[in-house]
């Protein structure tokens, strides 16, 4: 995740501590040695090191050399052989918790060597592997908080009584010292308390440190910036920086406030920041029959054309039986799964749903029999052109549009990175309207201003012209692009001209934002469409300027030249590290989009934001009761067909399903259905208006295959009403075609609508 940044950092640090007094002459070696661990050559600084570490060595080079040791040790994942130099070191007259001249604090160093390796890894045994030994020569410093929290994670994971006793009882003394005699509180409480929500413990106990830790971290936070939260005009920088300061604090009070169930204001310190919510949800996964579906991406569409949304996770295919239970019918169908992600289309336009699965080294595609083969697939990846494809890096961003203006639906796949931070051009592939495709990637321009590191793809006629533009996220601090077709058929990149390209940073800089997912919605219901690009940004790297976070772009329509300003802030959306798949939906039926975020790593949970009628947002999810952990994709259905939308998320973790449990507010749904050969309307645009209302309202829809970062929401446009029950008017703009098509419908129902 950290990439080149992270290495441009480090060669800084180098520099300035090649500029230390005596650090390059005394003792001789420590040049050297600095080069090579800047380097991350572990094994040749341990070999260079070595012979002045042993105890016959000149005593005023062995302290240094025997720190060098521990990071070297610790790089090459000899957790046993780091913790046993910093003993050494300990032994030597030098406490590895100090600062050593021309090296930093050792245990510091070695710490974060430890980290880098295991960070991610909640496994209990490999846990005590990585820290007892540190843990031991450690204990009585501040750097023992994080072996010690992982150690009572991994005991309580285990079900070791005596140890978790003896770990409680080293915490509450440790904890019980800060409050009386002081020191980082909040910090220690916080660890404490994510030893229990990394073993999946909840209880009153939990939720008491970690709402303490997130109220001490808070409070130290404002003190910090100098934050008033209780100002009426709020500054909203200040609030910001309190927010990346109290990130870890969030994520270990969402993951304690779920496991304990606590989703009310009386509970839990982050519902009681939250609005009250529209609708809530139950989850439903288990008795729903997607339990254990460990799956990182999710598309829906209904393969059998029986009215009831199916699922695809990454080619793992689920039939709808009825909205009381999905069961897999992968293998009996025929599909193969097992790639980046898979969406439903219809490539060869005969109005059934074909799966494309996005892999390397080329996709799979396998078209529909239909009823008379009781829907089975066949793959025709070969005859439909796709299997010389040799893509160089694993497919991220996947999007199924008409990129030049023929209707019949293309394939635009955004390529990844081989070897890391290393971009390759996208992918375009044409339908030739012959049961193939056509690499388009050189002849319309996309080869040639791609090679980023892409990571999602989402279609909208932003400029309302009639034709689909494509949005790609690229990662890596990169910047992202916005493809329009131009009048000589080549696709065009105006991301920059419309400023939806991130932002440059430095000012002189070459750095943009980690972005993951984004998507399209218009969320001030002005008739156009705005955009949010998810971007994943490290706290330490946004301190230091060069990581753009998640940006929230408001079109300012055809008197603004169709250009964009970035409100995310002001606009309520609170920053959290990982943000990874977006999507716009109007969960409580009222008329306006609300806003779901999934957030990828462990014990990281997706948000919920709701619209409040005028563009801006507020925080539900907690009392909504919709939050998952380690989300990926999603996707917004009915899959139960009763009105309301439910939210799927999907997680190498197991995915959650949510049942909306509705309320009083009407709503409209709209199935499409094109004419030959965009069968499923893609890229059709919907208005709904009241009719005879006292206060007209109206609502825009767009009809997309592919958002975010792979993800496919159900194919139907979902309009909440809110409180009207009167008649409305839909206008249809079919692709292709200038005029729209219209009709007149009652609420709360699904209208199907054909192109004339």
């Amino acid at each position: 995740m950290l990439g080149l940044p992270l290495r441009a950092l480090l060669s800084i640090l180098a520099c300035v501590a090649l500029a230390l007094p005596n650090l390059a002459q005394e003792p001789g070696f420590a040049g050297a040695a600095q080069e090579l661990r800047q380097a991350e050559k572990w094994g040749e600084l341990a070999e260079l090191v070595s012979p002045h570490a042993e105890e016959a060595a000149a005593a005023e080079g062995r302290p240094l050399a025997l720190a060098f040791l521990s990071v070297a040790r610790a790089g090459s994942k000899d957790f046993d052989g780091a913790s046993a130099a910093l003993l050494a070191l300990r032994e030597a007259g030098q406490d590895p918790a100090a600062a050593l001249p021309g090296f930093g604090v050792p245990a510091e160093a070695t710490l974060n060597g430890i980290w880098a390796h295991c960070w991610s890894n909640f496994g209990a045994e490999a846990n005590r592997g990585f820290w007892q030994a540190y843990f031991d020569v450690l204990e009585a410093t501040p750097y023992a908080r994080v072996p010690a929290s992982r150690l009572l994670m991994a005991a309580l994971k285990l079900e070791d009584a005596e140890a978790t006793a003896k770990l409680e009882a080293w915490w509450d003394a440790r904890v019980d010292a800060y409050r009386t005699q002081g020191g980082p509180l909040g910090l220690w409480v916080g660890a404490y308390g994510k030893a229990y929500v990394l073993a999946g413990v909840g209880g009153p106990r939990v939720m008491e440190l970690c709402n303490e830790s997130f109220a001490l971290q808070w409070e130290a936070a404002i003190k910090e910036h100098d934050f008033d939260p209780t100002a009426e005009a709020l500054d909203l920088a200040k609030q910001e920086a309190c927010d990346l300061d109290c990130d870890d604090a969030y994520n270990n009070l969402a993951h304690a406030s779920v496991l304990s169930g606590a989703y009310t204001p009386e509970t839990s310190a982050l519902a009681a920041r939250e609005a009250e919510p529209g609708a809530r949800f139950a989850a439903v996964t288990e008795e729903l029959g997607l339990a254990g579906v460990r799956n990182s991406r999710i598309a829906v569409g209904d393969y059998d054309a029986d009215g009831w949304p199916d699922l695809c996770f990454q080619g793992r295919l689920f039939r709808n039986e009825r909205g009381e239970r999905f069961v897999e019918v992968t293998q009996e169908l025929g599909i193969a799964p097992g790639g980046n992600a898979a969406l439903f289309l219809d490539f060869d336009a005969d109005g059934k749903l074909d799966i494309l699965i996005a892999r390397s080294p080329h996709p799979r595609l396998f078209r529909n029999l239909g009823k008379r083969e009781d829907f089975r697939f066949v793959e025709v990846t070969e005859e439909a052109g796709l299997s010389g494809l040799s893509f160089p890096a694993g497919p991220e961003g996947v999007a199924v549009y008409d990129c030049d203006g023929d209707l019949w639906p293309d394939l635009y796949f955004a390529i990844y990175e081989q070897p890391m931070a290393t971009g390759h051009p996208d992918v375009l592939m044409r339908n030739t309207g012959k049961g193939g495709f056509e690499n388009w990637s050189e002849t319309s321009g996309v080869a040639a201003a791609s090679g980023y590191c892409g990571r999602g793809v989402t279609a909208c006629d932003y400029d309302l012209d009639g034709d689909q533009d494509l949005y790609v996220s690229n990662y890596r601090l990169q910047r992202n692009l916005l493809f329009e077709l131009d009048e000589d058929g080549s696709l065009v990149d105006r991301a920059e001209a419309l400023q939806l390209h991130g932002v440059r940073q430095p000012a002189d800089g070459q750095y943009y934002g980690h972005t993951i997912g984004s998507c399209w919605g218009d969320i001030d219901n002005d008739g156009d469409f705005d955009l949010f690009a998810a971007n994943l940004a490290h706290p330490r790297f946004v301190r230091q300027g060069f990581s753009n976070l998640s940006m929230l772009y408001i079109n300012q329509g055809e008197a603004g030249g169709w250009a964009f300003s970035e409100e995310r802030q002001a606009r309520g959306i609170r920053f959290q590290e990982t943000h990874s798949d977006p999507a716009f939906a109007d969960y409580d039926n009222d008329g306006d989009l609300d806003l779901s975020i999934t957030n990828i790593y462990e014990g990281v949970p997706s948000a919920l934001f709701q619209n409040d009628g005028q563009g801006s947002f507020a925080p539900v999810s907690f009392r909504a009761r919709a939050v998952a952990f380690n989300g990926w994709g999603q996707a917004w259905l009915d899959y139960d067909q009763d009105g309301d939308l439910d939210l799927l998320i999907a997680s190498g973790s197991g995915c959650e399903l949510f049942r909306n449990e509705g309320n009083e507010h009407h709503w409209l749904r709209i199935a499409l259905e094109g004419k030959k050969p965009n069968r499923t309307a893609l890229g059709a645009r919907v208005r709904v208006t009241t009719i005879d209302a006292e206060v007209e309202r109206s609502w825009v829809r767009e009809l997309r295959a592919g958002r975010g970062t792979s993800s496919q929401d159900e194919p139907v446009l979902h309009f909440g009403l809110g409180d009207w029950d009167g008649r409305v008017s839909i206008e249809v703009w079919w692709p292709g075609e200038s005029r729209p098509q219209k009709r007149n419908a009652r609420v709360d129902r699904v209208v199907e609508i054909a192109q004339r």
